[in-house]
């Protein structure tokens, strides 16, 4: 899975920041909606500060990835380096 630099960006932020491991993400491959991105701690729990959609996140936004689906953010940059 490809991130762009944005991408990387945002994850490394709320990771470093908010101690945020896990994520999801709808209307990622929408034309219109903004992508809404869910961040959870290791525990898999709601973190207080989320992304506000539209203004932090853009259409589009993690198109390679599926609706949805639970993605571990350090697996996230981790696979991106390699590739």
């Amino acid at each position: 899975m490809k991130l762009t630099k944005w991408e990387r960006y945002f994850l490394n932020y709320y990771m470093n920041n908010y101690k945020a491991k896990w994520m999801q993400v709808y209307h990622n491959k929408h034309p219109f909606f903004a992508t809404t991105v869910d961040f959870f701690t290791i525990y898999k729990r709601h973190l207080k500060k989320q992304p506000q959609t539209g203004e932090l996140t853009y259409t589009n936004m993690f198109n390679t990835l599926i609706e949805g689906e639970w993605y571990f953010i350090p697996h996230l940059l981790e696979n991106d380096k390699e590739e």
